[in-house]
């Protein structure tokens, strides 16, 4: 899904306004590599911890080791190539499917994008086949130097607790200053150029792994020492975390990561989504001009959600265009700006408008005619003496212009056709005119932000699954210690929604703040990207609270007891 972007040059360069996007894309791939190849890690640990026991009993039974590695050396390449397959086809059919689905939501054309990119599927097979092919070697090699007695038992080792010393608290300085260099790079971003990228991607993910690895073991060496501990199995699970702190680390680092590239692109995606509105109403109080109406733009014209339509009567007369100020008192002209995102539409009085330069650009602008250089507003019985052809301005002002679209579409292809020289919709007067430019200039970066953001979810959720899905078969022993030892299902289920609560929670927090310093990058495209927050913050952690109830529910049904046994 990422590469049938990252590849398509011509898409890139056609819809996204961004000098850097390419430069953009490329580390992203890099980055999106690298994480992959610790999602594969994880994902090929709980495919051998599934089938250690089984291979380990064929070598006791009398089979050989050489012909057992053979085996799963091409059981794991096959899986790859299989799984690969699957992937590229779900894939291409989720990239078709998200994209006309965003495309018909957001309004946005993409030229050039094909689902199916040559260039990506490629990339990605020879990627994802490289992975697999080194996942089969390391297994093979696992599987032939490891003792039975370890394929049999591997998993009842625990790792060592590490102590905390004072370089956990150094590593955790540290971790904070990388990060804090990371984030100046991001806020920077006009004055470094191409330098803020490679800086704050290597300074972020370094110091987001320094800081976990400090700041976990801390934390739960704080914990332990509380009165919380005491209650319940938190002692428990404080003490599966403390044994398993060093997979834990890595995995929650690489969790931050995606969580915050996933939030932010979505929420800079829902940004621009909130801004095309905005910029469209705020060069024009009024979304479309009519012209020389007819009865089936008047048709149309009933189809709209109306709140004003306003009528002016004007004369053109070399680069000027009259007014007749009496229908302009009757009826008061509206101006519109832009504040701080909100759209302030004011009426101005016959006298400003005479006067202010700001409302006179506003109304020249919907003539449609860029030879008008000036507006005068004269007296009736001027207007009436200039000798020149009436005509008529209707002026339409509807609900909203992403509810009226499609209609206002209509009536501007329309007005556009009537004119002797064929005129662009781009240039016909109104806000609905602008909103067709703006779509072009931002609507690749708000598809952009909306596409990346769901498949970096879909990725970060399916990467700390794997991890904890991995260590699910030695937890069940020590689940079912517990369940013989008396425990209540009921306190083993808490147990466990608390502790995989823990593991979501760290990278989350984590990542809304990579975000919130990380929009810093978008200030000189957005203005002001922190307005409106919740609706994309809201939605994302709905999404990922989704994915940790699934994850906490296939957890219980591998590791708790079916029976209990207390007596």
């Amino acid at each position: 899904m990422f590469e049938a972007i990252a590849t398509n040059q011509a898409l890139i360069k056609g819809n996204i306004s961004i000098g850097l996007a390419s430069v953009v894309f490329q580390f992203g791939s890099v980055l999106l590599g690298i994480i992959t190849l610790v999602y594969i890690v994880y994902a090929n640990s709980f495919l051998m911890n599934m089938r250690e026991h089984d291979y380990g009993l064929f070598i006791m039974l009398g089979g050989k080791k050489s012909r057992l590695g053979v085996l799963i050396f091409l059981e794991t390449l096959l899986i790859g190539v299989i799984s690969t397959a699957l992937g590229v086809l779900v894939g291409v059919g989720l990239t078709k499917g998200l994209a006309q689905l965003l495309m018909s939501r957001l309004d946005v054309r993409m030229a050039h994008f094909t689902a199916l990119n040559n260039l990506a599927l490629i990339v990605t097979f020879v990627f994802f086949i490289i992975l697999f092919f080194m996942a089969s070697i390391i297994n093979q090699y696992k599987l032939l130097h490891r003792p039975v007695l370890k394929l049999l038992r591997g998993n009842t080792t625990a790792d060592k607790p590490i102590k905390t010393t004072s370089w956990r608290y150094a590593e955790g300085f540290l971790g904070l200053i990388l990060l804090a260099i990371g984030y100046w790079a991001m806020a920077t971003i006009e004055t470094l150029t191409l330098l803020s990228i490679p800086i704050a991607l290597v300074t972020i993910v370094l110091g987001t792994y320094c800081l976990y690895n400090a700041l976990f073991q801390i934390l739960i060496l704080t914990l332990k020492r509380g009165q919380l501990a005491s209650k319940g199995l938190n002692g428990f699970a404080l003490g599966q975390l403390n044994f398993r702190i060093r997979d834990y680390t890595k995995m929650l680092a690489v969790v931050s990561i995606l969580f915050a590239l996933a939030l932010g692109a979505i929420t800079v995606g829902m940004g621009y989504h909130r801004l095309i509105p905005s910029i469209a109403r705020g060069s024009s109080a009024y979304d479309l001009v009519v012209y020389k109406p007819t009865p089936k733009t008047q048709k149309l014209v009933q189809k709209l959600n109306l709140k004003e339509q306003t009528t002016y009567t004007r004369k053109i007369k070399g680069k000027t265009v009259y007014f007749d100020q009496n229908e302009f008192q009757k009826i008061a002209f509206q101006i519109s700006k832009v504040k701080q995102e909100k759209v302030i539409v004011q009426n101005v009085t016959v006298k400003k408008l005479q006067n202010n330069e700001h409302a006179q650009e506003q109304l020249l602008g919907l003539q449609a005619n860029y030879d008008l250089q000036q507006v005068k507003l004269v007296t009736h019985s001027k207007f009436q003496k200039i000798k020149a052809g009436e005509s008529k301005l209707t002026l339409l002002k509807t609900s909203g212009l992403t509810k009226n679209t499609s209609v206002l579409k209509q009536i501007a292809t329309i007005q556009a056709n009537q004119f002797s020289q064929k005129m662009a919709i781009q240039n016909l007067g109104g806000a609905y005119p602008v909103y067709q430019v703006a779509n072009v200039m931002f609507g690749g970066l708000e598809f952009v932000g909306f596409f990346l953001g769901l498949a970096f979810l879909t990725m970060l959720a399916s990467c700390l699954m794997f991890k904890i899905l991995s260590g699910a078969q030695t937890d069940k022993r020590r689940y079912r210690m517990l369940n013989r030892l008396g425990t209540r299902q009921k306190l083993i289920r808490r147990s466990i929604r608390r502790e995989l609560g823990v593991l979501f929670l760290l990278p989350g927090v984590l990542g809304v703040i990579h975000v919130m310093f990380g929009l810093k990058m978008f200030v000189p495209l957005m203005g002001n990207p922190y307005i409106h927050l919740q609706t994309p913050f809201g939605i994302f952690l709905l999404l990922y609270l989704g994915y940790y109830l699934i994850t906490v529910i296939i957890y219980e049904k591998l590791v708790v007891p079916t029976v209990d046994m207390q007596f």
